[in-house]
């Protein structure tokens, strides 16, 4: 951990703590002409089921950004009504919106601690939008979706937009959209980077053992050198997986064979 404090670490390495990666996402929402009945209510209080007693966020897609990009670099998360502040604020209006962020982004943040009482929480500064990069794949974000919403079959739904609104236009108005009202989406990562002990920026060897520790492991999302390409539950249990293989001593299980996906086409955005 780099701990701002002093020199009191027990092994001194300039990765721990210095390449925080986390995922941010924008919220676009259009109103909804067809309002939820009662009787749709009614099935999930009492019954457990119809439509509206399914997950928020069932429905959800990869798309690139554009064409070139050799996998999908945009995620989305469509939700069938209107969340504020991740679910804290109530709404009194029928709307739809969808979650679309960057699944690579190039802005890097840190983390320390914050004193020497461990039960302080740490100092976290993920420095969003810090890369040109960012703020352009966030644009193309924004672009998308509304060319998403713009199709014919939400037609019979499609009220006006909420956010971030008609007048928002401009390739300046969407990037102030986004400074204004991006928000976290999780998946903090690539803390504890592995790689070789030749590697100044490492904290861990490829054996998930901390560089300069004895007996100490870490074995979660923080290890991952560069963040993956979507959420981290399905990466982080393999990698659980695979560090209790090399902790027991099994053999490694590795085909060189195993194909790899490649698109067909890089000349198409999706």
């Amino acid at each position: 951990m780099w701990t701002g404090l002093g020199s009191w670490t027990p092994h001194a390495s300039p990765g721990k703590g210095r390449a925080a990666a986390r995922r941010k996402e924008g919220n676009q929402e259009q109103l909804a002409h067809l309002p939820r009945p009662d009787w749709l209510f009614c099935l999930i209080l009492f019954c457990f089921s119809g439509k509206g007693a399914t997950a928020h966020l069932e429905t959800g897609g990869f798309i690139r950004s554009q064409p070139g990009v050799p996998h999908p670099d945009i995620q989305f998360h469509f939700l069938p009504s209107q969340v504020i502040d991740h679910g804290r604020v109530p709404t009194q209006q029928e709307a739809y919106q969808v979650h679309v962020g960057p699944v690579r982004g190039t802005s890097v943040g840190w983390l320390k601690l914050r004193s020497a009482n461990p039960q302080d929480h740490p100092v976290i500064q993920p420095n969003y939008l810090s890369t040109e990069t960012d703020i352009e794949d966030f644009r193309l974000c924004v672009k998308l979706t509304r060319e998403i919403f713009a199709q014919e079959a939400l037609a019979p739904f499609r009220g006006k937009e909420l956010q971030p609104g008609s007048h928002v236009q401009s390739d300046k108005e969407i990037d102030a959209f986004v400074r204004a009202k991006a928000d976290s989406a999780y998946h903090p990562s690539c803390t504890c980077k592995m790689g070789q002990p030749s590697d100044p920026s490492a904290v861990v060897d490829p054996q998930t053992r901390v560089l300069g520790v004895e007996n100490l492991r870490v074995v979660d999302a923080s290890i991952m050198p560069s963040v993956v390409s979507g959420n981290l539950n399905a990466p982080t249990i393999m990698i659980a997986e695979k560090a209790a293989d090399i902790i027991k001593g099994r053999p490694v299980l590795w085909d060189k064979d195993v194909p790899v996906y490649k698109p067909r086409t890089l000349a198409t955005q999706r």
